[in-house]
Parts: structure tokens; sequence; C-alpha cells
């Protein structure tokens, strides 16, 4: 029994010795498999990125080539529009001196229609051409519209230019008058020549010397008169005036001007403020003095309103009053009817039945009845 157990232990070592000598040889090929497919693994990887690297250089040079051909057109482009802006560059400068006329003309015929047009808005100044004849530009009926638009709009200007860039027109400069200040503002807004664009509107008021303003209270109406700083602010004041005084009427009679004080719109509300207190009377602003005359419903009123200009006006302007009331133009009739009876009552050496005084006079409206 002891021996075939002996005998089973050797076959089992023999067999197990056979197993162990085989473990290097599958390890062996094990590494070989493995190297083999880790080296064919890393060439097709290789491949695959070499591949992606080949497709987006391509692609870069694609993204390239079009960049450069759409800036080269870009280039192009603005080249192009730098050479048509210069080419069709118009503009006429006034002053007290005379005209000058610069820029860009398509054909000798247009400058001399051009230079026809000048003579005829501006007949008595010298007139200073530098002219170049250039092909191109807006058509010819379009260009020459907008020179005449923009000659007419520099005939109401004291000193001041426009210029023509293409079809877009700039104005600058001093109306000569309210009235051309008006007129070049209406135009302005349109309607405008075919075509034509307005891109800088720099147009001024006249400069008011002194800058001066009324507004006179009679029984059915309110009158301004005068310089206003601008539209908006003529605006405000009739607004103010519709609000403050129980009037019918309204006649407005003012002109927009430059030249305006500091915090004249506080001082001209002011003003009419305390105006509205008054059943007639003006006011008038001159500069920096303001004067208010009228009449008051009393002698409160009247010391009230001259104290409300005083305080409410800004510190830079100085003011006037010249306020009466009703009482005192009361008394003053009365006295004209008792001074008569006493002068009267003295000739007679007081001959009055009892002392007493002649009978008062009837009043003058009720003797004229």
């Amino acid at each position: 029994m002891g021996q075939a157990k002996q005998a089973k232990r050797q076959r089992a070592a023999k067999h197990g010795g056979r197993i162990f000598a085989l473990r290097p040889m599958l390890v062996l090929g094990l590494m070989v498999a493995l190297f083999a497919g880790g080296a064919f693994a890393a060439h097709g990887a290789f491949c695959i990125d070499a591949a992606l690297l080949s497709a987006a250089a391509d692609d870069a040079r694609l993204v390239e080539r079009v960049a450069t051909d759409e800036n080269a057109q870009a280039q192009e482009k603005l080249q192009a529009e730098d050479k048509q802006s210069a080419a069709y560059v118009w503009f006429a400068g006034r002053s007290d001196s005379g005209l000058k006329l610069r820029g860009a003309v398509p054909s000798e015929e247009d400058r001399q229609t051009l230079l026809g047009m000048v003579k005829a808005h501006f007949p008595d100044l010298a007139v200073e051409e530098k002219l170049k004849v250039e092909e191109g530009g807006p058509p010819r009926e379009q260009w020459l519209g907008a020179m005449s638009f923009g000659l007419k709009q520099l005939s109401h200007l004291k000193h001041g230019a426009v210029r023509l860039s293409n079809a877009n027109l700039k104005v600058a400069g001093v109306a000569k008058s309210a009235e051309d200040y008006v007129e070049i503002k209406k135009a302005l807004a349109g309607p405008l020549p075919a075509g034509l664009t307005i891109r800088g509107d720099d147009v001024r008021a006249p400069i008011a010397d002194p800058f001066v303003f009324t507004a006179d209270l009679g029984v059915n109406a309110l009158s301004l008169a005068g310089s206003v700083p601008s539209e908006d602010a003529r605006k405000q004041l009739r607004d103010l005036s519709r609000e403050l005084f129980a009037r019918p009427g309204l006649d407005d009679r003012l002109q927009v001007a430059s030249g305006a004080p500091k915090n004249w719109g506080e001082a001209v509300t002011a003003a009419l403020r305390a105006l509205s207190r008054l059943e007639r009377g003006k006011i008038a602003m001159s500069g920096l003095a303001v004067t208010i005359e009228g009449v008051a419903p009393d002698q409160g009123t009247a010391i009230a309103v001259s104290y409300q200009l005083r305080r409410d006006l800004p510190k830079i302007f100085s003011t006037s009053e010249s306020i009466k009331w009703k009482e005192a133009k009361a008394s003053h009739d009365l006295g004209a009817q008792v001074i008569p009876r006493i002068k009267e009552f003295a000739r007679t050496k007081g001959s009055w039945p009892q002392g007493e005084l002649p009978p008062l006079a009837p009043p003058r409206d009720a003797a004229s009845r």
C-alpha cells in the first residue's frame, strides 16, 4: 500500500515538472504575440495620425488661401471706394472776404454750370476756385441738383461751408439772420433732392447782442417778442405762457438767436411768473438786466411781486420794478374831487350852510353821459 502511494507521487511530480518546463515557452510566446499586436496597433495609430495631420494641413492651406483671396477683394473694394470718394468730394466755404471752391467736377461743362450757379447765389462775392475735372461720380442731374441745393444753403450763412462727398452733404456755419436760420433748417429737414443725404447739420442761429426778450400783458392777450436760444426754448415758453396766463390770445413773435446769457431760461421763467400776478404789465430782458412794470390788484400784491422777482432771478441778473396798484389810482381820483370843494369853501369863506362843503361834482364818465 505504501509503495503504491509513493509511485503515484512520483508520477505526479514528473507530470508537474513537464508543465513547469513548458511555462517559459508559453510566456515567451505570449510576449511575442503581445509585441506583434502592439507594434501593429502602434503602426496603425501612426498611420491614422499621419493621415489626420495631412488633412489638417490641407485644410489650413485652403483656409489661408480663402482668407488671402477675401483680404485681397476687401482691399480692392476699399481702394475703389477711396478712389471714388476722393473723386467726388466737393467743398464751398464762405467768409467775409469771399467764396472758395475746392474739389472735383465730372466735366468741364459741369464746372461752367457750377460757376454759373455760384454767380447767381453770390453775385457780390469774390470767388476763388480750384476745381479739378475728374471722371465718374453720381449721375449728372443728381450731382447738379446736390450742388444747387448746397449752394442755396450756403447763401443763408453769414460764414460757413458745405461739403459734398458722393451723395452725402454736410452744412456748418452761422446764419445771416433769424429768417435765414428758419429757412435753412426747413430745407435740411426735407424734402431733399433725389439721392441726397444730410450727414451733418451744424448750423447755428445768428448772434443777438444784446439778447432781448419782452412779454407784454394786455387785457385780452399776451405778446412775446425778441430772441430765444432755440426752437425747444420757444415751445417751452409758449407752454408756460398758456399755463400762467388766462388770456384768450397768445401773440408769438419770437426768433431764434445765439448769445443768450447763462441761466437765461431760469431768468425768463421767473420774470413770466412775476408778470402773471399783475392785471396788466410788461417785462423786458436785455442781456442781464430785467425790468417789470404794470398794475397789481392791490398794494400787497405789488410788494410781493417785486420781492418774488428779486428772489427767483439768478444772481447774475439785475432787476428794476415799477408796479402800481388800484388803491393808489382810486385815492388820486378822490383827491381830484375833494380839493376843488375845499377851494370853493375857502373862496366863499364858509358861506355854505352849517359849514358843509360844496357837493361833489359828478364823476367824469357820468358827466360825459
